[in-house]
């Protein structure tokens, strides 16, 4: 329970007080400061390059978005997202493993394991659609939150980004169901188009862009 309560302040940005026998001061100066700050993008940062979907962003955009990344840490046993929630941001997986778990209704069942570099949750930040699946922590598990507030300002500068990250959805997407449903080359490509067009339709309603 306490690790659970720990781990739920880490994410809220809160430290508790910890009793403790000896206290040892060591001087915040502004070099180490500046140390540990760019220690956490550079962190932020390797964790951001896994996602595809913000490959077609600048360098600028990316450090952008890694800067604005939360710190979002998991005990073992905790539900890091319900099926069926809303949540508008995505989680990136530094370190650590999770099941994802979908349910009919009446029986759950696990259709993956998330390990590290894995990432979750990019229909709901960039759609809004609720949650496919829910994630449970195996392990203790060390994440970053991307919000939906931190992508919009980047798209609200560079609109024309829309377009290239559908465009990845849809392929992403296709790929895996053609090799599940043996879709024929030009069936897939059909599909590739329309999911595109569909993607970004909803991705531009979502931010409130026209």
């Amino acid at each position: 329970v306490r690790q659970v309560i720990y781990f739920a302040l880490e994410r809220a940005g809160m430290k508790p007080a910890l009793p403790a026998h000896a206290v040892f001061l060591t001087q915040e100066t502004e070099d180490r400061a500046a140390s540990k700050s760019q220690k956490q993008r550079a962190r932020r940062r390797k964790v951001l390059e896994v996602l595809p979907i913000f490959a077609p962003l600048s360098e600028e955009e990316k450090e952008q978005l890694a800067s604005s990344m939360k710190y979002a840490p998991f005990a073992r046993g905790e539900v890091i997202t319900k099926q069926g929630a809303d949540a508008h941001w995505l989680y990136l997986l530094e370190e650590g493993r999770a099941s994802v778990r979908v349910s009919d209704g009446v029986t759950e069942k696990e259709v993956a394991q998330l390990t590290d570099g894995s990432f979750f949750g990019e229909m709901s930040l960039l759609t809004g659609e609720p949650r496919s699946a829910t994630v449970i922590a195996e392990t203790d598990l060390e994440c970053f939150r991307l919000d939906k507030a931190a992508f919009q300002s980047v798209i609200h500068q560079r609109p024309e980004v829309m377009k290239e990250v559908a465009a990845l959805l849809a392929s992403r997407r296709v790929t895996l169901a053609a090799a599940r449903e043996g879709l024929d080359a030009e069936t897939a490509r059909a599909r590739r188009k329309s999911d595109e067009v569909a993607l970004l339709d909803r991705m531009m309603r979502f931010f409130g862009i026209d």
